[in-house]
């Protein structure tokens, strides 16, 4: 009689030990589900977030590597600007919802090859975009002023495919930017207040490179002799003049990027040919609306070329 009696204690024990054991699997369960759709959302917010900062910054803010008060750093770096020429014009004759599409095609663009060659893309104001090369994470000035003249001369080069896109959408407008590249040192961190911060770029060296693209002419890429002295073995420039600055007390030497070396010596202009101490220059036909930026380019690059031989 004893055995049974401690027989069915313990089969009481173990019946609820069972359905404590249940209770917490099923708890268990409903918790590991909480925490999978906790991290479907913040992984929705960080894709979100993404979108909104260069991929630089974003690693750095969610690896936690960069401080996120307000602080700031003199540092050397290589700053961008380009925007499109004419394009005030644009908006005041065609659809928003048509120029929405076309403008963020171009930045959609623009912003993978400046991503590319690892730009810290700042802002865009418009059709206006801002870069800088050497923060958050820094290589060498050589390599960073390189790597920005790259990336103009590919945004150049991208725009006539671009120009078809636009065209197809109902914007006869022939494609075409400003670039202006300046190198120098500025101030750079976190600027604002402690509920809103931009990370971002001041100083003298930034207006200069504002500077540059606003009197660069279309299909230009216009660099400072500081940016140059640093690209010259890899870059060829012909020398545009000097310009002021306001706010810089010297005049700034400016410099038109014609391409790579390496990639000039591999493509020769068609519109002239070098000959021994002279040079032909073949036949040019231009027309405003049948000629293509690409064209454009190689033909002021061909008279550039021909005038510096003669002078």
């Amino acid at each position: 009689m004893d055995n049974d009696k401690v027989l069915e204690e313990e089969r009481a024990k173990y019946a609820e030990l069972e359905v404590l054991y249940q209770n917490i699997i099923d708890h268990s369960t409903e918790i590991e589900n909480e925490l999978l759709e906790n991290n479907k959302k913040i992984q929705m917010y960080l894709d979100r977030m993404r979108r909104y900062l260069s991929p630089q910054l974003y690693e750095m803010i969610t690896g936690a590597e960069v401080e996120t008060s307000i602080s700031h750093q003199r540092r050397k770096l290589t700053i961008f600007f380009s925007d499109i020429v004419g394009f005030t014009t644009i908006t005041d004759s065609i659809e928003p919802e048509i120029l929405s599409d076309c403008l963020n095609q171009y930045l959609d663009v623009m912003s993978s090859i400046a991503i590319k060659y690892g730009g810290t893309i700042d802002k865009f104001i418009g059709d206006a975009i801002m870069i800088f090369f050497g923060a958050p994470s820094f290589e060498n000035d050589k390599a960073h002023a390189l790597n920005c003249v790259k990336m103009a001369i590919e945004m150049r080069d991208s725009l006539p495919a671009l120009d078809e896109y636009w065209r197809k959408s109902g914007i006869n407008h022939n494609l075409t930017c400003r670039i202006g590249i300046n190198t120098g040192y500025v101030t750079v961190g976190n600027f604002g207040t402690n509920e809103r911060m931009d990370y971002t770029i001041i100083g003298g060296p930034v207006n200069v490179a504002s500077r540059l693209e606003s009197v660069s002419s279309a299909g230009e890429i216009l660099i400072s002799n500081a940016t140059k002295s640093l690209v010259d073995e890899y870059v060829n420039t012909i020398p545009k003049g000097e310009i002021l600055v306001k706010g810089v007390h010297t005049p700034i030497e400016t410099f038109q990027v014609i391409g790579l070396k390496n990639d000039q010596e591999k493509k020769e202009n068609p519109f002239v040919k070098f000959d021994g101490d002279g040079f032909l220059l073949k036949p040019l036909h231009f027309d405003k609306l049948s000629t293509n930026p690409e064209e454009r380019r190689l033909m002021q690059n061909a008279l550039e070329k021909a005038l510096a031989a003669l002078k």
